[in-house]
């Protein structure tokens, strides 16, 4: 594997080749990238500080002729949550990238200028982008990739460079590295895009294995998941709206009579234009859709959890207002999870008293009133009037009006919860409460054997624990890979052998079960250590308290709450599959097993 470093102070360059005992121990992606900035970052150092390593990282399954290689990583320290961060997008960029020769970049520094960086096959370039500088990502993707003909454009909008604290990494237009702040970091270090451009061939070890898992994998998906082809996530909202386990205003409740009017059918069969899909793709999960009566606009989209958190977690059933929200989002470069969120902790405030007219510039904040959504939407994405502080995150926001409205910012470790709401589905509780970047639904699908599989009791937490584990470990390997998730549990099943066979068939690393396994664990660990190091401990492995003591009033999952003894009962139980202290650290032999040397 060969990594680009970029001195962004000094304008210089330098390759580095990734040693064979490295690439074996983390494989790629998520788990190189986590070991480089756990090495790398001083501790405790600010987000925004120019050391704070900015790491794109590809793996050694992007851009190979398998299924669903379309994914890149970004790593670096979040400027929301304090914690390490990974963030993942799909579309074209990442296997263009593999194209250059290149599977990783580690910015450090910072540029005295706005620039960006172009890596064709002659090379890395910084270019002036003074003239990209307060341009929006629709805009300024254009720009660049008509300047260089046949390029993919990775880039930030104008949150990134008013660091709003979750602004996101775009690319393809409406694909993003989403969560956490990669945008923020991106911007702080005056780096408006990365825009590639290569001809060189992608290694692979066994090409024609790769293409034949292709083959297997289009003829799965669509024996077994027409539904999700069709609808892509967006149908899902008939899932957690059905159960009544699907956010609603602000977490109060998990109930939402209305989930329909927000859901896939309404969406699919209203709204939806064309599908569309990441590179290697046969599932095409991705919708364009078009909006004329309410609200005029054109996007791609809204997945599930964009519907959900402008949806229901707003109280709000306006799906044209969310297409609308999603579509500024995009424009701005912003993930629309901790933007709604956050949107949702000030409308409980307003609703609670706490603020006023006075705070938002006269906007009444009422639940379901969508235009003053998509206001509060724009005003964050310019960094204008009350949305200044709502590109700070919820946490930041409900601290500013004192310690009782903290318990309205719901976060886990300062990252905004995505659409499933735990306690209706209690293994995604303790999947929240643990994973490294903060609430997150991405590094455990415990909502797939609870509720879309129906396997596990999804009304308790209880004996979740090593099934939680297991799921860490594996996603933890598709992040490695890098692999998107979807592909891998519509066409793999999320089997540990198909992983193997196409690890090693893109690699040649020649790993067995237990090999790849401890590559998940063993990237998992460098990201806790990162976090402990950071001042992160057993204390921040938990939930907002209003999921421990207010139940789901209505519907479905009616009185359903997180049993606080039972959770803390199964963390403890978790902390020792980990071969972790009962305060939840690693152990010398636990460290020494896994081979890290801290």
């Amino acid at each position: 594997m060969k990594v680009l470093r970029v001195d962004l102070t000094t304008g210089k360059f330098a390759d580095q080749e990734i040693s064979k005992e490295d690439c074996k121990k983390f494989l790629g992606g998520r788990g190189l990238a986590a070991k480089i900035l756990y090495e790398e970052n001083k501790p405790k150092i600010d987000a925004f500080d120019p050391e704070n390593r900015l790491i794109f990282m590809a793996g050694p399954y992007t851009g190979t002729q398998g299924s669903f290689t379309a994914f890149y990583n970004v790593t670096t320290k979040a400027p929301l949550t304090g914690a390490i961060l990974s963030a993942h997008s799909g579309g074209h960029w990442g296997p263009m990238f593999r194209k250059t020769g290149y599977d990783g970049i580690v910015f450090k520094g910072k540029s005295p200028k706005p620039v960006y960086l172009l890596i064709t096959d002659n090379g890395p370039e910084l270019k002036d982008a003074s003239d990209l500088w307060g341009k929006d990502v629709f805009k300024t993707t254009d720009e660049l990739e008509k300047r260089h003909e046949k390029s993919k454009a990775a880039v930030i909008g104008p949150a990134g460079e008013k660091l709003v604290r979750y602004a996101a990494i775009m690319n393809d237009m409406n694909r993003a590295a989403g969560r956490g702040g990669v945008g923020a970091v991106m911007g702080s270090k005056n780096l408006k895009a990365v825009v590639v451009h290569g001809t060189k061939d992608v290694p692979q070890a066994d090409i024609e294995k790769l293409r034949e898992t292709f083959k297997t994998a289009t003829a799965t998906v669509k024996e077994k998941s027409q539904a999700f082809a069709k609808y892509g996530t967006s149908m899902v909202v008939g899932i957690t709206g059905k159960a009544g386990t699907i956010p609603t205003r602000n977490f109060q409740t998990g109930y939402f009579p209305d989930y329909e009017k927000i859901g896939g059918d309404t969406l699919v069969n209203g709204y939806k234009t064309k599908d569309t899909a990441c590179a290697r793709c046969p599932l095409h999960c991705g919708n364009l859709t078009k909006a004329e009566k309410d609200y005029k606009v054109e996007t791609e989209g809204p997945e599930y959890e964009t519907l959900a958190m402008f949806g229901s977690n707003l109280g709000n059933s306006n799906i044209e207002s969310i297409m609308m929200a999603n579509s500024i989002c995009n424009e701005y470069g912003m993930d629309t999870i901790s933007c709604a969120d956050t949107i949702a902790c000030a409308y409980e405030l307003f609703e609670k008293g706490i603020i006023s007219e006075k705070d938002t510039g006269g906007l009444k904040l009422k639940w379901g009133d969508h235009a003053a959504m998509v206001k509060l939407v724009e005003m964050t994405g310019k960094r204008e009037g009350f949305g200044k502080l709502l590109g700070e995150g919820s946490r930041r926001l409900a601290a500013k009006y004192g310690p009782d409205a903290a318990q309205y910012a719901m976060n886990v470790k300062g990252m905004e919860f995505p659409g499933y709401d735990p306690r209706g589905i209690q293994g995604m509780a303790l999947a929240f409460a643990t994973s490294t970047r903060g609430a997150c639904h991405l590094r455990a699908t415990m909502y797939v054997p609870e509720l879309f599989q129906g396997k596990l009791d999804r009304f308790t937490v209880k004996g979740k624990s090593a099934v939680l584990k297991d799921l860490q470990e594996l996603f933890t390997v598709y992040d490695c890979m890098i692999l998107c998730k979807f592909g891998a549990r519509n066409a793999f099943g999320n089997s540990w052998d198909e992983m193997v066979t196409l690890t090693n068939a893109a690699s040649g690393l020649g790993y067995n079960v237990d090999e790849l396994r401890e590559v998940g664990a063993r990237s998992w660990t460098m990201e806790r250590l990162f976090n402990l190091r950071e001042g992160f401990s057993k204390k921040d492995d938990t939930l907002p308290e209003r999921l421990f003591t207010l139940a789901i009033d209505d519907g479905p999952s009616k009185g359903a709450v997180v049993n606080k003894a039972d959770f803390d009962k199964e963390l403890g139980e978790y902390y020792k599959l980990w071969g972790w202290t009962s305060e939840g650290i690693p152990t010398k032999d636990t460290l020494d097993k896994l081979g890290l040397r801290v």
